[in-house]
């Protein structure tokens, strides 16, 4: 996601002084993404440290150096709205650089983020700038600032987190995170009538491993021919009659090195020349919550798919 995209309409070094002041004079509010901050804020990177670990923490998001905000009264701030009012242009002695080593040398963490600075300067005096600071969720929290604290983000503002908060970011980097992938075969075309496989695939992005996991996966507009690969339990009739499947993995495990584990090749047939298909599935494991996702396509895909197999000399089956 590209915060300074969503914000200006386009990318880094587009971005002008220009952009800028209309941002100011339309008075764009702050809110959970984006941060104003007048420039006196890099005199002191320890409180800089304070906002970009709380995005971090958070969604991620935008801080812009170089813009003043109309701060109200502070013990209001959670529910008042924020507004730029003027810029103000970052002390030349502030490069780049420097700014990204103020910032990473005061957020500490067993990961570094990839935390990206953009100037945006004046064209008459190129010495000047304001300075844009994008700043990604964190895939590896939580992050702590320089003193000591771990904040986050909240609407227009950010909170240290207390201790339960902090415990459940640790908690979370050690859990597994599964997922499927699934791809389509062979394609059978019989006159209006077709068949096809599809091949299903388990992998484990997360950081540990995952234990005792189960996968079920409904059907929809496709009627389960056979499984040729794979242990499958039919479980149709606690799935709202859809054909569907269930896998369980309880006597190994799955390592988080997001390789694949095939755990299925399924031949389909589309039910009533449907031409609109659907996978739903849910995947879970110890010390993992329920994952669900949906995987849809169509006749088109699979029709392109029977004319990549004949493009790399496989052979899907067209009967007419």
């Amino acid at each position: 996601m590209s915060f300074v995209k969503d914000l200006f309409g386009k990318k880094p070094p587009g971005i002008k002084i220009e952009d800028i002041d209309i941002l100011i004079a339309d008075k764009r509010e702050e809110d959970r993404f984006l941060e104003y901050k007048d420039a006196r804020i890099l005199n002191t990177p320890e409180k800089l440290s304070e906002w970009v670990s709380a995005l971090l923490n958070a969604d991620g998001g935008l801080i812009i150096i170089g813009v003043c905000e109309d701060d109200p009264d502070k013990k209001k701030k959670v529910e008042a709205k924020i507004f730029p009012v003027r810029k103000e242009f970052v002390s030349k002695e502030y490069t780049k650089e420097r700014i990204e080593q103020l910032i990473y040398s005061n957020i500490r963490s067993s990961s570094r983020p990839v935390i990206n600075v953009y100037p945006v300067r004046d064209e008459a005096d190129t010495s000047k700038a304001i300075y844009l600071i994008e700043i990604p969720q964190g895939d590896n929290p939580p992050y702590q600032a320089s003193d000591g604290k771990y904040y986050r983000r909240l609407n227009a503002t950010k909170y240290p987190m207390p201790h339960s908060e902090i415990a459940d970011f640790f908690g979370k980097r050690r859990k597994p995170a599964l997922s499927l992938i699934l791809e389509i075969m062979e394609v059978n075309i019989q006159k209006s009538e077709y068949s096809f496989a599809l091949r299903v695939f388990i992998h484990n992005t997360g950081k540990a491993v995952a234990k005792y996991t189960t996968v079920t996966a409904s059907f929809v507009n496709l009627d389960i021919i056979n499984i040729p690969k794979g242990a499958a339990k039919r479980i149709d009739d606690i799935r709202g009659n859809l054909p569907s499947l269930q896998w369980d993995y309880f006597g190994n495990v799955i390592h988080p090195t997001g390789i694949r584990t095939r755990i299925w090749d399924i031949k389909l047939k589309v039910k009533d020349n449907s031409k609109h298909f659907a996978v739903i599935y849910d995947v879970v494991a110890e010390d993992m919550d329920l994952f669900t996702d949906r995987y849809s396509f169509t006749s088109t895909d699979v029709l392109h798919k029977a004319k990549e197999m004949l493009a790399k000399g496989e052979s899907p089956t067209f009967i007419h």
